[in-house]
């Protein structure tokens, strides 16, 4: 839906995938939780931040078979939006007996009509340079109307 101000907009994160689980050899998984940070300067400015999960960690893998998480369907923004979208992640391996891990910083800018960026994001859709395809995770999400 177009408003006065741009169009009313969703940023959902659909899945995202760990190449590096950032632990020794002999411990399986690594313990996850992750940040988003998305917002717009349009009509006077809106930011939403997300925890994920919002309690606790997800379990995962680097192993090719397990370290995917598929539908996660996190809703990161709704919101008017016309010329400026900005979107952060960040993610840490949590560890018990030494300081956390911090995955590969995740920043975009999208400038110009939000109309132009309404597909799904993902490792696969920018070239060689695709910022969604970082050293050591990988990350998918649907910018929409609503």
């Amino acid at each position: 839906m177009t408003g006065q101000g741009g169009t009313r907009i969703r940023v959902t994160l659909r899945w995202l995938q760990i190449l590096d689980d950032l632990e020794p050899f002999f411990k399986d998984k690594g313990e996850f939780v992750f940040w988003a940070k998305v917002w717009t300067d349009n009509a006077g400015g809106k930011v939403q931040e997300t925890r994920m999960p919002r309690k606790g960690h997800y379990p995962i893998s680097d192993h090719p078979r397990w370290n995917r998480l598929n539908d996660l369907d996190k809703v990161l923004f709704e919101g008017e939006v016309s010329d400026h979208l900005e979107i952060q992640l960040r993610g840490e391996e949590l560890d018990q007996l030494s300081a956390n891990d911090e995955l590969e910083f995740y920043h975009r800018t999208f400038k110009g009509p939000i109309t132009d960026y309404l597909r799904m994001i993902q490792p696969g859709d920018a070239g060689s340079d695709d910022p969604e395809n970082m050293s050591n995770w990988r990350v998918g999400y649907e910018i929409e109307a609503v």
